[in-house]
């Protein structure tokens, strides 16, 4: 027929070589499929190299590691984080972890404890190498609207309470020593997301440390009263939002104008910290904390 084309009839698109023959408006992505595109790519790649590199924490350095890699997602990367004792079996647990957190039925949830108890892990593992990577990732899914508030939020209430239940369980012990090392932690009053600091707590006080302070403490008139009532080795600072860098330079040169807390070191982490380190780097703190990594590795140079 006069209409037929190579391939098929008049109303079938052209054909090259047996292929459909895309005309240049089919070539052009929406910015719905960019975005769309854009997110598979930078969740896969870190998946990907993780996969296809399983060597890459033993035969790399720090400043060879390839930049897309996301080490909050997959801290077992970094090799410091992966001379960690029992690395391997926490990271067996994360799926198990994920399912039970997003779960209705609260049994998994209590299920896991359990497990996680039997375990017998040490809790900087799992903070380093279980907990922080879980919690990056329901951040992730959220960012993605991969789900929703709601769901997110329960989930990292149920996820502060197995932090909270493990590391209280196992820290009896270290309440009876006489001259432990102390650590305040506190948060401005942007960082809602207090998560973190339970994580944070866990590993200190998995380290030997004492513990006061945490998410309902702020920087306010009652964090100057703990400091002018105890001493401490250090105080870390959870920050939530950028625009909060001055609120905290400030609380910090207030802080070191007092003679007496000269030598209590000031740390300072949390999501806006991990957003933009460098907007940190000249607020006067000793340590600007991208992950509970580095924070383990203070306290660990601390003792």
């Amino acid at each position: 027929m006069a209409g037929d084309k190579k391939g098929g009839s008049s109303g079938d698109p052209p054909y090259t070589d047996g292929k459909p023959e895309l005309s240049k408006a089919d070539n052009k992505l929406t910015s719905l499929e960019q975005r769309i595109l854009e997110s598979a790519i930078r969740g896969a790649v870190p998946r990907l190299v993780g996969a296809s590199h399983p060597d890459l924490s033993t035969h790399l350095h720090d400043g060879e590691m390839p930049p897309e890699i996301d080490f909050h997602l997959h801290p077992e990367l970094d090799p410091k984080a992966r001379e960690l004792p029992g690395t391997d079996k926490a990271i067996a647990y994360r799926a198990a972890l994920t399912q039970a957190l997003i779960q209705p039925d609260p049994r998994a949830h209590r299920e896991i404890i359990e497990e996680l108890q039997r375990s017998e892990l040490p809790m900087h593992t799992l903070a380093i190498q279980l907990f922080s990577p879980v919690a990056a990732h329901l951040g992730r899914l959220w960012c993605n609207d991969e789900t929703d508030f709601i769901q997110v939020a329960i989930a990292s209430t149920r996820l502060g309470m197995i932090v909270n239940h493990l590391s209280q369980n196992r820290s009896q012990t270290i309440r009876d020593r006489q001259k432990a090392r102390r650590v305040l932690l506190a948060r401005t009053q942007g960082a809602m997301h207090t998560i973190g600091v339970s994580i944070v707590a866990s590993c200190f006080r998995d380290m030997g440390w004492d513990v006061d302070g945490g998410a309902d403490l702020e920087l306010n008139d009652s964090l100057y009263m703990r400091l002018s009532n105890s001493s401490y080795s250090l105080l870390g600072i959870s920050v939530g939002q950028i625009d909060e860098v001055d609120e905290c330079a400030s609380a910090i040169r207030r802080i070191q104008s007092n003679r007496s807390l000269s030598a209590m070191k000031i740390a300072v982490g949390g999501p806006a910290v991990m957003k933009n380190p460098q907007a940190f780097g000249g607020i006067g703190a000793d340590m600007v904390a991208r992950s509970a990594l580095e924070v383990m590795h203070l306290a660990d140079r601390m003792g």
